[in-house]
Parts: C-alpha cells; sequence; structure tokens
C-alpha cells in the first residue's frame, strides 16, 4: 500500500484527468450550439430585409433592391452611397408621419430640374437648405397620375405659402391633386392654368385653414359639385374665369364668409341658383360677364349687402322686371351692355341708393321709363348708347339732374340725340350733357 500522502496525489491526478476528457468532449457541442445559433441570427436577418422590401421601405419600394441607398449631397440631388441603414430609417420614420403615407418615395429634389422629369418647380427662395415658400410648378407630361411618386415630392415642403401649376402643351392634368393640397396647411394661395380638369369635386382644396386665394382659369372645368369651395374660411379671392362652366350646384360656395372678389366670366353659364352666393356677405365683386345668363331674380343676389361692382356685360338678358336688386344696397357699378335688353321695368333699380355707374350700352332699349331713375339718386355715370331710343325726355333724368351738374358726371347718348323736353328745352341743354358723339341736341 502507498503512503498516504502518494495516495493524495495520485488522487489529485485523476480527477485532473477526468475533468481535462470532460472538457474535451463538451467542446465540440458548445462549438455545434454557437454556430447553430449564428447561422439563425443570419436567418433573421434576411428576413428583415426582405419584409422591409416588401413593405416599400425601400426607395423602389419592391424586393431585389441595392444593398446601397441613396442619399442626399450639398447641391439637394439624391445620388448613390453606402449607408443604407440610415436613408431607410429616416424615409421610414418619415412617411409614417403627419401625411399618413406609407408607399413608396420619390427623393429627387423638390426644385431640381431636368429636361426628363414629368413635373419641374421653380423655387422661391433657390437656394439649398432653405425651406421653400414659392414654386412655380410646369407639368410636361401626359401620363402624371394621381397615385404617381412625383407628387411624394411635396411632402416635405411644409413651409409653402404660394403654389403654381402651368401645364404645358402636350401635357395633361385632369385632377386637382387633392391629396397633395391637404399636406400643405400653410398654403395661403393656390393657381391651376390650362389643365384639362372638368369637375371639381367636393372639397377639392381640402379645407386648407390659411387659404385665401384659389386660381382656376383658362381650364376645362364644365361643372362645380355640392361643397367644392365649402368652408375656407379665409378665402378673399376665387378666379374661375375663361372655363365652360354650366351647372354649378347650389350650395358649391358654401361658409366663405370672408370672400371679396368672385369671377366667373367668360363661361357657359345660363342659370343661376337662388342662394348661390348667399353664404358670401363679405362680396364686394362679382364678375359674371361673358355667359348665357337669360333670367335675373332678386332671390340669386340674396345675402349680397357689402357688394360693390356687379359685371353682367355679354350675356341673353331681355328684360329687367321689378327690384331684381333690391338686396344690393351697397352697389356702386351696375355693367348691362351688350346684352338683348328690350325693357326695363320702372321700378327695377329700386334700393339702388349708392349706384354711381349704370351701363346699358349696346342693348335692344326703345324707351327709358320716366321713372326709372328714382331708386338712383346717387347716380352720376349712366351710359345707353348704341340702343334703339326713340324718345328721350326731361323727366326721364330728371331725379339725376342735380348730379349731372357735376364735372365727373356724364350722360352718353348716341346721336342725333333723340331729346324732348316740352316744358323746359333748355334746362336739359344747360347742364351740359356730355353726348358720346358730341352732336347737337335736337330739341323737339
Amino acid at each position: 500500500m502507498l503512503p498516504h500522502h502518494q495516495r493524495h496525489k495520485m488522487a489529485a491526478s485523476v480527477a485532473i484527468l477526468l475533468l481535462s476528457c470532460c472538457l474535451m468532449a463538451s467542446a465540440p457541442a458548445v462549438e455545434a450550439r454557437s454556430k447553430e445559433e449564428r447561422n439563425r441570427n443570419r436567418g433573421n436577418r434576411g428576413n428583415n430585409n426582405n419584409n422591409n422590401n416588401m413593405n416599400g421601405g425601400g426607395i423602389g419600394g419592391g424586393g431585389g433592391a441595392s444593398p446601397s441607398a441613396m442619399t442626399n449631397n450639398n447641391n439637394g440631388i439624391y445620388t448613390y452611397g453606402s449607408s443604407s441603414s440610415s436613408i431607410s430609417s429616416s424615409l421610414s420614420s418619415y412617411t409614417t408621419g403627419s401625411t399618413g403615407y406609407s408607399g413608396p418615395m420619390d427623393t429627387t429634389g423638390f426644385c431640381t430640374r431636368r429636361r426628363d422629369m414629368k413635373l419641374m418647380c421653380y423655387c422661391t427662395p433657390d437656394e439649398n437648405h432653405v425651406p421653400v415658400q414659392k414654386a412655380e410648378c410646369w407639368v410636361f407630361s401626359e401620363g402624371l397620375h394621381e397615385n404617381d411618386t412625383t407628387w411624394t415630392r411635396f411632402y416635405q415642403q411644409k413651409r409653402l405659402r404660394e403654389l403654381k401649376f402651368v401645364i404645358q402643351n402636350n401635357a395633361r392634368l385632369d385632377y386637382i391633386p387633392t391629396t397633395i393640397i391637404d399636406s400643405l396647411k400653410n398654403l395661403s394661395s393656390i393657381v391651376i392654368e390650362y389643365s384639362q380638369v372638368e369637375i371639381v369635386k367636393s372639397y377639392a382644396f381640402a379645407n386648407l385653414p390659411f387659404l385665401e386665394r384659389i386660381i382656376l382659369n383658362n381650364n376645362h372645368i364644365m361643372a362645380l359639385d355640392q361643397d367644392a369651395f365649402a368652408n375656407h374660411i379665409r378665402l378673399r379671392e376665387l378666379n374661375l374665369e375663361h372655363n365652360q362652366i354650366f351647372e354649378m350646384d347650389r350650395y358649391a360656395f358654401r361658409n366663405l364668409p370672408l370672400c371679396e372678389r368672385l369671377f366667373l366670366n367668360n363661361n357657359n353659364i345660363s342659370t343661376l341658383h337662388e342662394g348661390l352666393f348667399a353664404d358670401m356677405g363679405r362680396l364686394t365683386y362679382l364678375n359674371l360677364a361673358h355667359n348665357q345668363i337669360n333670367v335675373l331674380t332678386s332671390e340669386i343676389f340674396r345675402g349680397l349687402g357689402n357688394l360693390n361692382v356687379l359685371k353682367l356685360t355679354r350675356n341673353n338678358l331681355n328684360f329687367i322686371g321689378d327690384t331684381v336688386f333690391a338686396e344690393l344696397w351697397s352697389l356702386s357699378e351696375l355693367e348691362l351692355d351688350d346684352n338683348r335688353i328690350e325693357r326695363i321695368s320702372e321700378r327695377a333699380l329700386d334700393g339702388l341708393n349708392n349706384l354711381k355707374t349704370l351701363n346699358l350700352r349696346n342693348n335692344l332699349l326703345k324707351k327709358i321709363d320716366n321713372g326709372l331713375l328714382r331708386g338712383t339718386p346717387a347716380l352720376l355715370s349712366i351710359n345707353v348708347q348704341a340702343n334703339k331710343l326713340e324718345t328721350l325726355t326731361f323727366y326721364t333724368f330728371q331725379p339725376i339732374m342735380d348730379n349731372l351738374v357735376n364735372s365727373t358726371s356724364e350722360l352718353l347718348v348716341s346721336g342725333p340725340c333723340p331729346c324732348q323736353s316740352p316744358e323746359s328745352p333748355a334746362q336739359l341743354v344747360r347742364y351740359a350733357l356730355m353726348l358720346g358723339t358730341r352732336p347737337d341736341p335736337v330739341v323737339r
């Protein structure tokens, strides 16, 4: 038997040998588990990348995207770089922001201009890293659809105040880009010219809170839907001239409490609904010239007590009935020239106490009733040239004779003047009536 101390030494050696064997045996298992974990992690990363591509997180929004991503250089033009994670992260956080948009993005600089672009914008200020406040954008393509990624360039323009679209020759825009307009909360003015838009649909301009001016002249607009321009509580000017409008819903202009100027001239309007302008109580200027309007009623002008100028030149009017303009007690200028008016009722102008200018030129009037001008005590200018007047008497103009003494007043009549004044023929001449062709008055 071995001595006591040798037995302890041998036991320790055996224990060390057994431990070494155990460690050697477990090492392959640990390495296998580590390798399996690495493979599993690599597979997860691959799946995440595929999911990002499928969800539109990349520039193109589809699978098979390049590992490199687009980055912005100092000139505002995007180029390819190596940092894919940062740009994907920024795009993802942006597209889920206030716009709610989660599709592919056009990362071209907003003010970048190239010949091959569908839409190109001239910006003010046109400086790098300075928020754009005013932009005039030209449409060059027939294929700029509502879901085109080109529109996503507007989502970044939160400071934009004035925006104008001009559709170029051989290009086409047949809709109002409501979704894009809705994202421009600070917009105060929008202009669209030479588009193929035919109908202005309900809430087409998204009830923007600061919008003060809408200009839609020289388009192909034919109809205005209910609430087409409703609830723009700060709107001051609405211009729809030089279109093809023939139908306007009676509620197209609902709740426009501050609107002051409305241009509907040079369209195909034949009928005006009663109460059409009732929600435009601050309106001071209304242009309905060069249309096909054939009937006027007092209800059409209901609520327009602040109107100063009403233009109805070149329509199809042939008769003006009693108190048609009675609601327009602030009116100072009334243009009825170039119509087919044969008769004006004796009380047609009742209530126009502030009227200063009345234009009846180039109509078919044969006479003017003696009491017609009693409702216009402030009248300073009246034009009845190019009518078929057979007789004018002193009593016709008696209500405004005192006004005609004013050096700025005028009575325009094609001559020779068919003037008759049995009681006071000289008085008509003494008031220095200004004749359109300045002939010698013929007083019979």
